[in-house]
């Protein structure tokens, strides 16, 4: 352990120990990597890591709500944007999360949590708090009458909009075939046909 890393505050070697194991993660993806490989890459022991995180589950766990955290500084709302450039802004900025972690993004939502109950709820939680972020937005937009109030259609209208990204995404970091512009219009589109189609059923309902 170099001195530099022995005088860390708690939560300096925390943020170092997952800083180094999502570097890993990027490059191999979350169910390749050991907690000696972690442990050798923050140049710690492995009793000092299971301190911290006392299995690789809890490391996982960790690292997604670090990463969740983060997509939450990207994604935040601007008020001095209107709402479609907010749009463009947010989905680059998603885009970019994306492609800066596409091996682990891709491990992780290819195997949905791999069965695992805790790590599928953290993966549902970052989806909710997508949610928010979305409709919050879509509230905003001028003369969108589905996104002034929030009903039971608009709510499973953005979640399967955000399905339809997550494997959107997955198709794209697997197998390309579109310029990044090119998703960024069809993801849009998407969301466009969802609030469409969740005015529908609302007009439905009332006829």
């Amino acid at each position: 352990m170099s001195a530099t890393t022995a005088r860390m505050s708690s939560d300096e070697r925390r943020e170092q120990l997952l800083r180094a194991g999502v570097d890993l993660f990027d490059r191999k993806g979350h169910d390749q990597v050991s907690i000696e490989e972690i442990a050798k890459a923050a140049e710690v022991s492995k009793g000092l890591l299971y301190h911290y995180f006392p299995t690789k589950k809890h490391f996982v766990l960790a690292a997604l709500s670090r990463g969740r955290e983060q997509l939450d500084a990207r994604l935040g709302l601007d008020p001095k944007l209107d709402p479609e450039t907010q749009l463009e802004v947010n989905l680059d900025a998603f885009l970019d999360e994306v492609e800066e972690h596409a091996t682990a993004y891709t491990a992780i939502f290819r195997r949905g949590g791999g069965g695992d109950p805790e790590i599928a709820a953290e993966l549902d939680r970052g989806r909710a708090e997508r949610m928010e972020t979305v409709i919050e937005g879509v509230r905003r937009w001028r003369g969108e009458p589905i996104g002034s109030v929030r009903t039971p259609a608009l709510e499973t209208a953005m979640q399967g909009w955000l399905f339809f990204v997550e494997g959107a995404l997955l198709r794209w970091l697997e197998h390309g075939g579109l310029e990044r512009a090119q998703l960024r219009s069809l993801l849009r589109s998407a969301l466009a046909g969802s609030l469409w189609a969740a005015e529908a059923a609302v007009a439905e309902r009332q006829d």
